[in-house]
């Protein structure tokens, strides 16, 4: 079971990346820098959220991504349509579910085991907003911008500047995700293209299991396992 543990965390989680979203933007900008905690607030107004993106990646790859979400209880997110995350609240934790279909497996983990692992991103604030916060300095400002808009959702403009990077988000703060990430050359790299707040059929987070090779990586991780 030891081999399969290293399997999974050295191949099987070199996908997980795809399943964020992102960092992130430029100028006419406020002088007055911002906390990253006081603009990106994890407080959507709608208890239903679904929508569709497409972003690329640091490698230049663009990928689909589907989002489901129910409150601060569910999350599901599915990357090309073959690698799907849940993230489901079970007592004052939640746990999360990585189904590969490509390889056929079905990964289950805490947030602790993660970190443990060395994926400080995947908590719930980084999934859910699909922003990840930078390690280290970052400067965020507000953006003068004209107000973007994806269908009756608006989102305000801000620059993120991190080491090397410079990024712009449009952020909704009632979804509480961004719409439009631009780099540094103002190229979109993350774009949400459709978006409802309608109730949905609670079935979208039920996990066939199915035909799938089960690994609790909790267990894998623990000493007990060498």
């Amino acid at each position: 079971m030891r081999n399969i543990f290293i399997y999974i965390k050295g191949v099987g989680l070199r996908a997980l990346p795809l399943l964020l979203g992102f960092f992130i933007t430029f100028s006419s900008a406020s002088s007055r820098e911002l906390r990253w905690e006081d603009v990106f607030k994890d407080r959507p107004i709608y208890k239903y959220i679904y929508f569709k993106a497409q972003y690329t990646d640091e490698r230049g790859f663009k990928h689909q991504l589907e989002y489901w979400r129910e409150g601060m209880i569910k999350l599901k997110r599915v990357t090309d349509g073959s690698l799907e995350l849940y993230v489901l609240k079970r007592g004052k934790k939640h746990l999360y579910y990585i189904v590969d279909k490509k390889r056929g497996i079905l990964a289950k983990a805490s947030r602790q085991t993660l970190y443990l692992m060395g994926e400080f991103s995947y908590n719930w604030n980084s999934l859910a907003n699909n922003l990840h916060k930078p390690v280290g300095p970052y400067k965020l400002r507000k953006l003068y911008y004209k107000e973007g808009k994806i269908d009756v959702y608006k989102c305000d403009w801000y620059m993120l500047s991190y080491k090397n990077n410079i990024q712009r988000i449009c952020w909704s703060k009632t979804l509480s995700i961004p719409l439009i990430i631009e780099d540094k050359n103002k190229r979109i790299v993350w774009k949400v293209d459709y978006i409802s707040t309608k109730p949905f059929n609670e079935n979208v987070f039920y996990i066939n299991k199915k035909g799938l090779f089960r690994v609790n990586l909790d267990k894998e991780a623990s000493p007990s396992a060498d």
